[in-house]
C-alpha cells in the first residue's frame, strides 16, 4: 500500500505538469524549428556545448527513455573514467575502485541487472559474475555512452536496470585522413608520482570515400595508494555480539568471577592499511567500413584491452578482548568511561600483540571483441542485418594472491576515543618497525582464474510497408552463447607454520627444525629472520584525517619469507603454503540463447499532436549446462567418539575425497512485450510512456555447481542451478522541455514490479553421511541446508529529473560562456516479505544528485562537476549489524585552452577536496571502514590533423 500510494503521488505530479504543459501548448504561439539537415552520425561534434547539443539530439529522438553522453572532441571524454562519465546521467551511480570508478548502479539496481554492451554487442568480462567493469576500456577510444532505461523488443535482454551501449567510432564517420594524439601527465598526490597517459588515432577514407579504417590505441600507468581505517566488533548485545574490555586484575589469564568486563564504544578488532597500487592500462581498436554502393554497408570491429594492477596492502592490526586465537586475556591498564558507563580510552600493557599483514589481489586481464556487421538495402522498403560477433575475455591469477600475517609485540598501545575526531587517536609504543621481533603465523596464497568467452549471430531485418500510420516493421533472430570457467587455486594449510610447529605434529611429516623456535608475547612461534622484515615503505599516513595515527611500520619479503619456510621442511611448504588447483571451487558453466523478436514502429498524429508508438515482443529460449563439484553427503564417513552421552563427529580421511563432479542442464522461456509511446505535445515538448516486461538472469555464483559443510554450524551450504531468473514488470513515464539546443528540463518516473528476488537462506535439512557402531551403519547427524531460493518478490519506484542550461543568449559577455547541468534522482525499494522490509537492495542510495557549471568561450573551456550519492547497504549479514556505505560527494575539475584549432591544452583535478569515503555497521558512530585516497592531476597536450 506504501509503495502504490507513493507510486500514485509520482503520477499525479506527472499528471499535473503534463496538464499544465498542454495548456501552455495551447496559449503559447509555436516556436519555428530549424530542419535538421544533417544526420546524427556526421554532427561534427567539438566541446562541451556541441556534445551537450547532440546528446540532447539523441535522447529527444528516441522512442523509448534514454540517456547519452557523447564525446567532446575526438579522444577527449567528460571524464578521466567510464563509469566516472556514466555517474553524470540521472540514476546512475558509482562504486570505487581504489577511488576510480569501476562498476555502475541504474536505478539503484547493480551488477546482474544491467547489461553491457559494446555497439549492440555483449562484450565478455573478467569478472567472476555477470558484472562488467567500466575501468577495462580506455575512454580515449569511444565515441558515445547511451542507457536504455525502457527497453525494446529488438535490444539485449538481461537487464531489469538498463542496457548500457558503448559506442566506438566508424571511419566513414569522419572527414577524410585524420590524425590526433594526446599525451599527459598524471600526479598522483598521496604517492608524489607522475605517470604517463597517451592516446592516438589515424582515420582515412579510400577509394571515392567507400572504404575506410580507423585505428585507436592508448596506453596509460597509474601509481595509487589510500590510507585506511577498519573496525569491528562493537558491543551490542541486541545483535548478540558481547565484545567486551576484560580486567584480568590478578594477571593469572583467566577472567575469574569477581573481575568486571566492560562495554566498550572501542571496537573489539582494529586494523589500519596502507595500499598502494600500479596499474597499467593498454588499449587498441581497429575498425573497417566498406560502402560498395548505395545498396551494402559492410563494418569490422575490434577492440582489445589489457589491463594490470599490482597491488599492495600493509596493515596492522589488534584486539582490545579475548579471542580464541589470541595469547589470552589482553593485559590491560587505565581504563576510562563516558557517560553511559562505555569504555571509551582503553591501555593495552604488557606485551600487546599487534598483528602484521601483507595482502595483494593484483589483477591481470586481457578482454578482446571482434564484429562483422553487413547491411543490405535490398529494396527501397527491405533492409537486412547480419552481425557476427565474438569476445573473449580472461584473469590470470593462479594463486598470486597473498595474505599473509605475523604477529609482533609492543610495549603498548593505547586507544582514545574521548575526543570528538570520527577515528581514535591510537599509539604504539614502540612503532612495528622492522627491528621488532615477529613470529610466523598465517600464509595464505590464493587466486582465481577467469575465462569468459561469447559469441552472438543476429540476423534482422526492416520492412517498410505502404500502410501511412506504419513506419516500419522490424523482426529477425540472435542467437548467443556464453561461457564462463572459473579455477580457483589456494594453500592447503596457510597456517601450518604457525604456532612453533603445533601442527607438524601428528602430521604426515617426520621432522621439522625448530630451531628458530621462541617463546614471543606468550605463546611458541617461528621467529622470523631478521631480512624478511622490510622497513616501512610510505609516510604520512592517513593525512588530512584528524586525529593520531599509528607511525608506519614494517612489510615483509614474501620470497625470503618462503624461503625461511623451506628451512624448516621444504616439502611441509611446498604442500601447504603453496596454492594448488582446488577443482571443488572450480567450475564451467556454459550458457546459450535464442531470442526471436518483431516489433513495430507507429506514427501519426493524435488529434493535431505527433506521436510515435513502438511496440513489439520478444521470445527468449535459454539454455544453461553447468559443471562443477559438489559435496556427496549421502556417502561421508565419519569416526564418531562419545563423552558425557555427546557425539563427537570427525569425517574419516580427506575432506575433498568426498566431492564428486556434478553436471547439471536447465531450460526456460520468457516471452517479453513491451510498448513505448512518444506524443509531442509541440515541437520542444515531448510526453513519454513505456511498459515492459524485462528479466535479470541468475547471478553466475548460483548457477555453478558447489557446496560444503559449515560443522560449527551444522549447516550443509549449496548452489541451485536450477534457480530461475528474476522477472519484472516495469513502468516509465517522461516529460520533456527541450528549450533551446543546448537546454532541457526533464522529469521521469519509473516503477518495476519485481516477482520474485534471489536470497540464500534456509530451504530444509539434510542427513549428512554415516557411521559405523557395531558393525551397523547408523545415520550422521542432521544439517541446516542453506541455498540460494526465490523468494518474495519486491518493487522499485522513483522519479528523476535533470535541469541543463547555456546562458549564451541569456547573459552579457564574457558570462555569456557559461552553463549548468543539474540533475536528482530519488528511488526506493520495499518487499513483499516484510520481515526485509527493514533495508533496502544492497547498492541501493535513495538519493543522489549531480551539479555541474561549465564554461565555454573562444579557445577557453572549464567546468568544475560535483556528484553525490546518499548511503547505502554494503552487507545486510556484518558482524554486529548492516553495514552502510556513508554518503558521498566529490569535487572534480577540468579546463582546456585552444592553442591553435588542432591544438590544446587539458588540466584536470580528481577529487578536487580529498574527500573520504567510510561505511558503518548499524550506526554512524560504529565506523566500519575509512579511507582517503588523494587528488590526481593531469596536465596533458592534444593535437589533432
Amino acid at each position: 500500500m506504501k509503495a502504490q500510494l507513493k507510486l500514485s503521488t509520482l503520477f499525479l505530479s506527472m499528471s499535473a505538469i503534463f496538464s499544465g504543459a498542454t495548456l501552455a501548448a495551447e496559449e503559447d504561439k509555436k516556436k519555428e524549428k530549424e530542419a535538421e539537415t544533417e544526420q546524427v552520425e556526421v554532427i561534427e561534434v567539438r566541446g562541451v556545448r556541441s556534445s551537450i547539443k547532440e546528446s540532447l539530439y539523441l535522447k529527444q529522438q528516441a522512442v523509448g527513455v534514454m540517456d547519452a553522453i557523447v564525446a567532446e572532441d575526438i579522444g577527449k571524454f567528460p571524464d578521466q573514467n567510464i563509469a566516472e562519465a556514466l555517474q553524470r546521467m540521472t540514476g546512475i551511480a558509482i562504486t570505487r575502485n581504489g577511488g576510480e570508478g569501476q562498476n555502475v548502479t541504474v536505478r539503484g539496481l547493480g551488477g546482474d541487472y544491467n547489461v553491457t554492451t559494446v555497439n549492440g554487442r555483449r562484450m565478455a568480462s573478467e569478472h567472476s559474475s555477470r558484472n562488467f567493469n567500466f575501468d577495462l576500456i580506455a575512454p580515449e577510444i569511444v565515441q558515445s555512452l547511451e542507457v536504455y532505461k525502457s527497453p525494446q523488443s529488438k535490444t539485449q535482454e538481461g537487464g531489469i536496470g538498463s542496457v548500457i551501449n558503448i559506442k566506438t567510432r566508424k571511419p566513414l564517420d569522419l572527414d577524410g585522413f585524420t590524425l590526433s594524439g594526446s599525451a599527459k601527465g598524471i600526479y598522483e598526490e598521496r604517492t608524489g608520482d607522475i605517470n604517463p597517459q597517451a592516446s592516438f588515432l589515424i582515420s582515412d577514407t579510400f577509394f571515392d570515400d567507400t572504404f575506410g579504417a580507423l585505428f585507436t590505441a592508448v596506453y596509460s600507468e597509474r601509481t595509487q595508494r589510500a590510507d585506511s581505517y577498519e573496525g569491528q566488533g562493537f558491543y551490542d548485545p541486541d545483535e548478540n555480539v558481547d565484545v567486551r574490555i576484560p580486567i584480568d586484575s590478578n594477571g593469572n589469564g583467566i577472567l575469574e568471577d569477581n573481575e568486571q568486563s566492560y562495554p566498550s564504544i572501542i571496537p573489539g578488532y582494529v586494523r589500519y592499511s596502507n595500499w598502494q597500487d600500479t596499474r597499467e592500462r593498454l588499449g587498441a581498436s581497429l575498425a573497417l567500413q566498406w560502402r560498395p554502393s548505395d545498396k551494402f554497408d559492410v563494418n569490422f570491429d575490434s577492440m582489445y584491452s589489457q589491463y594490470e594492477t599490482n597491488g599492495e596492502q600493509y596493515q596492522i592490526s589488534f584486539v582490545t578482548y579475548d579471542e580464541s586465537w589470541t595469547p589470552g586475556i589482553p593485559a590491560i591498564g587505565e581504563v576510562k568511561f563516558n557517560d553511559d558507563g562505555n569504555a571509551n580510552y582503553v591501555e593495552l600493557v604488557d606485551g600487546a600483540m599487534a598483528e602484521l599483514l601483507n595482502v595483494s589481489v593484483p589483477r591481470n586481464t586481457d578482454t578482446w571483441q571482434w564484429g562483422f556487421n553487413t547491411v543490405w538495402y535490398a529494396t527501397e522498403s527491405l533492409t537486412v542485418d547480419l552481425d557476427i560477433s565474438q569476445s573473449q575475455a580472461k584473469n590470470v591469477s593462479n594463486g598470486n594472491n597473498r595474505f599473509i600475517v605475523a604477529r609482533g609485540f609492543v610495549d603498548g598501545i593505547t586507544i582514545d576515543q574521548t575526543g570528538s575526531n570520527m577515528l581514535p587517536d591510537v599509539t604504539m609504543t614502540p612503532a612495528l618497525s622492522s627491528e621488532q621481533p615477529f613470529g610466523a603465523h598465517y600464509s595464505y596464497n590464493s587466486g582465481t582464474d577467469v575465462k569468459d568467452k561469447i559469441e552472438e549471430v543476429r540476423l534482422a531485418a526492416t520492412y517498410i510497408p505502404s500502410f501511412e500510420l506504419v513506419k516500419d516493421v522490424q523482426f529477425g533472430l540472435h542467437y548467443g552463447k556464453q561461457t564462463k570457467e572459473r579455477s580457483v587455486f589456494k594453500s592447503k594449510n596457510a597456517s601450518m607454520f604457525s604456532n612453533g610447529g603445533a601442527y607438524f605434529k601428528n602430521s604426515e611429516y617426520d621432522s621439522f627444525d625448530d630451531s628458530s623456535v621462541e617463546e614471543l608475547g606468550g605463546l611458541n612461534l617461528f621467529r622470523l629472520p631478521a631480512d624478511v622484515l622490510v622497513p616501512a615503505n610510505f609516510d604520512n599516513f592517513l593525512d588530512g584525517e584528524p586525529g593520531k595515527h599509528p607511525d608506519p611500520w614494517a612489510s615483509f619479503d614474501y620470497d625470503k619469507l618462503y624461503a625461511f619456510y623451506e628451512t624448516i621442511n621444504p616439502q611441509a611448504a611446498q604442500d601447504k603454503i603453496v596454492a594448488k588447483n582446488s577443482p571443488k571451487d572450480s567450475f564451467a558453466l556454459t550458457e546459450q540463447t535464442l531470442a526471436a523478436f518483431v516489433e513495430t514502429n507507429l506514427q501519426g498524429d493524435l488529434g493535431k499532436l505527433p506521436f510515435a508508438l513502438n511496440m513489439g515482443v520478444r521470445v527468449i529460449k535459454t539454455d544453461v549446462t553447468s559443471d562443477g563439484y559438489t559435496f556427496d553427503v549421502e556417502n561421508v564417513r565419519y569416526n564418531v567418539t562419545e563423552k558425557d552421552g555427546a557425539l563427537s563427529y570427525r569425517v574419516d580421511g580427506d575432506i575433498d575425497d568426498y566431492y564428486a563432479r556434478s553436471t547439471t542442464e536447465e531450460s526456460y522461456t520468457d516471452v517479453l512485450p513491451s510498448l513505448n509511446f512518444k506524443l509531442n505535445l509541440r515541437d520542444d515538448l515531448l510526453y513519454r510512456f513505456s511498459a515492459a516486461k524485462v528479466i535479470t538472469r541468475p547471478n553466475l555464483g548460483y548457477l555453478s555447481p558447489y557446496s560444503y559443510l559449515d560443522f560449527n554450524n551444522a549447516e550443509y551450504h549449496a548452489s541451485n542451478p536450477g534457480i530461475k531468473p528474476l522477472r519484472a514488470n516495469q513502468i516509465d513515464t517522461t516529460i520533456e522541455w527541450y528549450f533551446s539546443d543546448y537546454g532541457a528540463l526533464t522529469f521521469a518516473a519509473y516503477y518495476k514490479d519485481i516477482e520474485s528476488v534471489i536470497a540464500r537462506g534456509r530451504v530444509g535439512t539434510a542427513q549428512v553421511g554415516n557411521y559405523f557402531k557395531d558393525g551397523v551403519a547408523v545415520d550422521g547427524p542432521i544439517f541446516t541446508k542453506i541455498s540460494p531460493t526465490s523468494e518474495k518478490g519486491a518493487t522499485i519506484l522513483g522519479f528523476e529529473t535533470a535541469y541543463q542550461q547555456s546562458f549564451d543568449e541569456i547573459l552579457p559577455a564574457p558570462f555569456d560562456g557559461l552553463g549548468v547541468q543539474v540533475n536528482y534522482t530519488f528511488t526506493d525499494s520495499s518487499y513483499d516479505d516484510e520481515e526485509l522490509n527493514d533495508l533496502p537492495f544492497v547498492g541501493m542510495s535513495e538519493h543522489s544528485y549531480n551539479a555541474v557549471i561549465y564554461y565555454e568561450k573562444g579557445d577557453y573551456q572549464t567546468r568544475i562537476a560535483y556528484n553525490w550519492r546518499d548511503d547505502y547497504l554494503v552487507y545486510p549479514d556484518a558482524w554486529g549489524g548492516p553495514e552502510w556505505a556513508a554518503d558521498y560527494g566529490q569535487f572534480d575539475f577540468s579546463a582546456s585552452y585552444n592553442i591553435t584549432e588542432k591544438m590544446r591544452v587539458d588540466l584536470s583535478v580528481t577529487n578536487l577536496t580529498n574527500e573520504r569515503q567510510w561505511s558503518y555497521v548499524k550506526t554512524e558512530e560504529q565506523i566500519r571502514r575509512l579511507a582517503r585516497y588523494g587528488r590526481s592531476i593531469s596536465l596533458g597536450f592534444s593535437a589533432s590533423f
